[in-house]
Order: C-alpha cells, then sequence, then structure tokens
C-alpha cells in the first residue's frame, strides 16, 4: 500500500502540475480564459474532448453497467457511438464557425444566437439550465474520484472531496479552459493505455474470450442473453444521449476554441477512433470483473470494478500511475464542466461581472462551492448522477439546437416553449411517472421538443394556406 500510495502522489502531483504549467501560456482576457483565444490544433481538440465526455462516467460507470447486466451494457455502447457520431455531423464546423461570427465567448450565448437573431431568454435559460445541470455533473465527477480513493486508500469519502475541489479551483484558476486541454490530453492517453493493458493482461489469466463467455453464462445466463427485454429501449436511450452531446456546453466548447475547419474535421476522426475503443474496453473490463470479482455478500458496488482489478493483477506501483490518471481525469472532466457553468453564471445570469476577468474567476469559486456542496449530498451512483445532468441539459437544449443547425428558424416564443416542454417531460418522467428506468428520460424530453416545432410548422403553414385560399 506504501508503494501504491507514494506512486499515487507523485503521478498525481505531475498530473497537476501539467495543467498549472499552461498559467505561462495564458493572456489575462475573457477569450483567453473560456476559449483559450481559439488557438487549440486538432489532436489535443480530440483528446480533450474524449477525456472530458469519458473520464469518470466511463471508466467506473460502464465498467458498472456491464458488471450488472451483461450484453445489455453492448447495446448503450453501441447506441452511444451512433448518437455520439450523429451529433459530431450535426454540428459539423457550425459551431465553430458561429462562435465567430457571432463573437460568442460561451456556448449559451451561442445558442441564443443560432437562428441568426439575438435571443435573449433563450441564453439566459441555457446558462441557467448550465449551472445546475453541469453543477450536477461536476459532483458526479467528485464522486467517481472519491469512490476510487475510498477503495484503494481507504481514506475518508469527504477528503477525496475536498482534495478534488483543491486540484479543481487550481486548475480553473491558473489557465482557465488551456489547463483543462492540456491535462485531458495527458490523461486521454493514460485512459486507453491502461485499460488496454488490464484487459491484456486480465484475458491471459481467464484464457480468452471464449473462457470469459462460458464463466459468465454459468455464472448468469441473463448475462450473455442477445435478446434482454429491455436491449431496444437502452438502445434507443443511448442514442439519444449520444445526441445529447449537442446540449453539452462543456462539450461544444471544444469545438469553439478549434483553430480551424480542417483541424475540427481530423480531430473528430481522432475522437472517436479513441471512444470507441475507450467504450468497448471499458465494458469488457466491467465482464471481466463479474468473473474475478464474484458478488459479495454484503454487497460489491459493481463501479468499483476497474480499481478492483488493477489490484488483484498489477504491480503497486503501475496502479497508482493508474490511480493518478483516473483521479485527475475525473478532475479535469469536472474542470471543463466547472468552466462551462461559471463562465454562464458570469456571462449571463449574471451579466454585470461579464466583461471583468478578475470577476470571471471569483464567479468560478461560488460556482465549485456549490458543486461540491452537491458532492457532499448527492448518491453516490456515478452514472446516475451523469445521466440525469446530461439529460436536463439535452432535453432543453439539443432539439434547439440540432433544429437551428440544419436551417430551422423557430421565433423565441416557440424557442422557448420547446425548450421548457422537452425539461418539463423528462422531470415528469423521471419523478412523476418513474419510467426512467424503462426509458431514459431524455428520449421523451427531446422528443418533445421536436415534436412542437413539427406541429408549429406545420400548423403556420395550414394557417398561411387558409388565408391564401381566402
Amino acid at each position: 500500500m506504501n508503494v501504491m500510495l507514494i506512486s499515487f502522489l507523485g503521478f498525481f502531483i505531475f498530473f497537476t502540475v501539467v495543467g498549472l504549467a499552461s498559467s505561462f501560456f495564458r493572456k489575462n482576457t475573457i477569450e483567453d480564459y473560456f476559449l483559450a483565444s481559439r488557438s487549440i490544433p486538432a489532436w489535443l481538440v480530440a483528446l480533450s474532448y474524449g477525456a472530458t465526455i469519458s473520464s469518470g462516467a466511463t471508466f467506473i460507470g460502464f465498467a458498472g453497467l456491464a458488471y450488472n447486466t451483461g450484453l445489455t451494457a453492448v447495446y448503450a455502447v453501441v447506441g452511444l457511438t451512433i448518437g455520439d457520431h450523429l451529433g459530431w455531423i450535426i454540428a459539423g464546423n457550425k459551431i465553430r464557425r458561429k462562435g465567430i461570427a457571432m463573437r460568442a465567448h460561451t456556448y449559451p450565448s451561442l445558442v441564443g444566437k443560432l437562428g441568426d437573431q439575438d435571443f435573449q431568454i433563450v441564453t439566459v435559460i441555457t446558462a441557467m439550465l448550465t449551472v445546475i445541470f453541469l453543477g450536477t455533473y461536476c459532483s458526479a465527477q467528485l464522486v467517481a474520484g472519491a469512490k476510487i480513493g475510498q477503495s484503494l486508500f481507504a481514506w475518508d469519502y469527504d477528503i477525496f472531496l475536498y482534495v478534488g475541489a483543491a486540484v479543481l479551483l487550481a486548475y480553473c484558476w491558473a489557465g482557465g479552459i488551456r489547463a483543462s486541454i492540456w491535462t485531458d490530453a495527458v490523461q486521454a492517453m493514460i485512459i486507453i493505455a491502461s485499460l488496454f493493458v488490464l484487459v491484456v493482461i486480465a484475458m491471459d489469466k481467464l484464457g480468452g474470450f471464449g473462457a470469459l463467455y462460458e464463466q459468465l453464462k454459468a455464472i448468469d445466463p441473463s448475462l450473455v442473453d442477445p435478446f434482454q427485454s429491455k436491449f431496444i429501449p437502452v438502445f434507443i436511450g443511448w442514442v439519444a444521449f449520444g445526441i445529447g452531446v449537442l446540449g453539452q456546453p462543456q462539450l461544444m466548447v471544444r469545438h469553439m476554441v478549434a483553430r480551424s475547419d480542417e483541424d475540427l474535421l481530423l480531430a473528430r476522426r481522432i475522437y472517436l477512433l479513441w471512444r470507441w475503443s475507450v467504450l468497448a474496453l471499458a465494458t469488457l473490463v466491467g465482464f471481466i470483473a463479474r468473473v474475478m470479482v464474484p458478488e459479495i455478500q454484503g454487497g460489491f458496488d459493481p463501479e468499483l470494478s476497474i480499481p478492483a482489478l488493477w489490484q488483484d493483477l498489477l504491480p503497486p506501483m503501475l496502479v497508482g500511475l493508474l490511480v493518478a490518471g483516473l483521479f485527475s481525469a475525473t478532475m479535469s472532466t469536472a474542470d471543463s464542466l466547472l468552466l462551462a457553468a461559471s463562465s454562464a453564471l458570469t456571462q449571463h445570469v449574471f451579466p454585470q461581472l461579464r466583461n471583468s476577468y478578475v470577476l470571471a474567476r471569483l464567479g468560478t469559486v461560488f460556482v465549485l462551492l456549490f458543486i461540491l456542496g452537491i458532492a457532499l449530498m448527492a448518491s453516490q451512483n456515478v452514472l446516475s448522477l451523469v445521466v440525469l445532468a446530461w439529460g436536463g441539459m439535452a432535453s432543453a437544449v439539443a432539439p434547439l439546437v440540432v433544429i437551428m443547425l440544419l436551417g430551422g428558424r423557430p421565433t423565441q416564443r416557440l424557442a422557448v416553449m420547446m425548450m421548457v416542454a422537452g425539461f418539463g417531460v423528462t422531470v415528469a418522467w423521471r419523478h412523476g411517472l418513474g419510467l426512467h428506468a424503462q426509458l431514459m428520460d431524455l428520449v421523451p424530453g427531446m422528443a418533445t421538443g421536436f415534436l412542437i416545432f413539427g406541429f408549429s410548422t406545420l400548423l403556420e403553414r395550414f394557417v398561411k394556406n387558409e388565408n391564401r385560399d381566402e
């Protein structure tokens, strides 16, 4: 344990220093703090996007899903990768170009201007949802890091939350989004390398894929049943989850920081290759853990599958490196979420702070305290927190963004109606009807936004035809 702890602390300090080093390249401007002066090359955009979308949820969330549900997790991965790809195709280079043309420093401000008009109410609603839901999402990353630390070092859960929050503030205070992007790149490489090494070693011990299949079948035949009852709603839900990237400011801002359209095209290819590989490996780790770390009387948390396997299969020094990489990766994702939430707060919810670089940074401290409070009070299920936060943003924002990027031009009143109704249906589906276990709540939420726009368009055409006939 001493070797692993020393290794963890040493490598974690290194990853933190990488983020802090970005301060030497920063400019003390709002645009540099939130957009890194729009100067990020393709490979950094790709790896930063990957680490931001993947860290805590992928490392422990998808492994836990595979541990619990078996092949149902494969349908989730396939659906997610399809939806994710569609989101990138729809966004294309439009987000970057619109951001430059509209001089938008934040994603909420861009959403309000995508229809070539300045919809202030849309911007403020998007900003408020960003603070609330990305705060929740950010807390999920702190929870992920704390769960890992508690499992491996037997430290107090709350201590890891406080340490994570302190590191998070250091990243943001030092270099803004540039610090996040730099550390993302390092962590994206560690994420995929660590999963690959773990799978290779574990599969060698198990005797290959055939042996893994037979052992899973022996534990529970439903784990390897390709036609499980929920596979269709799971697939549909995760496709919608993937398209929901268009409602996520912490990800769309990665499009806005790219230095050229050509870089964005290359970034998409690099990212998708990385993303598909990581999701497949994380899911495979969950299957392996179900065999090698069987359910224990009194309860085993399946979201701790990966650290449990690390301890069983790898030398302590390497475990320390991987834990440091994971913990730092969750902090880096949280950093992106924190910056997105604080930019929304200081630029739109309290616009009097808009032009002050110092007050923008102080706004980050305020949002961090809010996030820490959520993490201290929240459930410790990481994937559930992520799905809740992602669904809230996706249902309210993604349909509007998709429609405007594809050429639709709703009025501000219609846009607000789409956002409010989509979000309301998502809340009712989960908390009123309790049907989120049958179908992910963002599916009816997003569908509502699209249906309202479609109905409004048809009604408008009908009225025009009636007037023409008269």
